[in-house]
C-alpha cells in the first residue's frame, strides 16, 4: 500500500528521533551530554560558531514558533527571532540543560502529533525534517570535535 507524503514524513520524523535516518538517532545525539559539553563552542570567529545547546534552542524556537503559528496564526516577532534564534546560554547549569532537552523532546512529540493529524495546515511542518537533520548533523560533528565517542 502506498503511503501519502504526510504518512512517510510522519514515520521518518519518529524514526529520526528513536532510530536515526542514516545517522545517529536525534534523542541519542543529546543524551548523556553534560551542560559543559553542550555549551562548548569550537574555536573560530566569535558569534559565528554555535554550541550544541544553542542548536537545540534554535530547534526548539522554530518548532514552538510553528506549532504556535499552526494553532493561533501568531508568528514570532522580529525581536523574538533576534533574541531566540541562536541565543547565548545565560544559565549553564545541568538543570537548565535538562530543561532544554525536555523541551526538545516535547516539541518532537507535538510535531509528530500534528503531522499525524488530519489538519491540512500541518503540511507546513514537513519542512522540519530536513532542517532538523541538518542541525543534528552539526550536533554530532560538535560531539566529534570534543572527542566524544560516536553514537552506535
Amino acid at each position: 500500500m502506498a503511503q501519502t507524503d504526510r504518512q512517510l514524513i510522519t514515520a521518518w520524523w519518529s524514526a529520526a528521533w528513536t532510530d536515526g535516518l542514516w545517522a545517529a538517532a536525534w534523542s541519542k545525539s543529546i543524551d548523556g551530554l553534560t551542560a559543559e559539553q553542550a555549551a562548548w563552542k569550537p574555536p573560530g570567529v566569535a558569534g559565528q560558531r554555535h554550541s550544541i545547546w544553542q542548536l537545540v534552542l534554535h530547534l526548539i524556537f522554530w518548532r514552538e514558533s510553528w506549532l504556535r503559528r499552526l494553532a493561533t496564526g501568531q508568528k514570532p516577532t522580529p525581536d523574538e527571532t533576534a533574541r531566540l534564534n541562536f541565543p547565548e546560554i545565560a544559565d549553564r547549569s545541568e538543570g537548565a540543560w535538562a530543561e532544554a532537552r525536555r523541551r526538545l523532546a516535547d516539541t518532537q512529540q507535538q510535531i509528530a502529533a500534528a503531522l499525524a493529524s488530519v489538519n491540512p495546515d500541518a503540511d507546513l511542518l514537513m519542512h522540519f525534517l530536513p532542517h532538523d537533520c541538518y542541525h543534528f548533523g552539526q550536533i554530532n560533528y560538535l560531539r566529534a570535535m570534543q572527542g566524544l565517542p560516536p553514537i552506535e
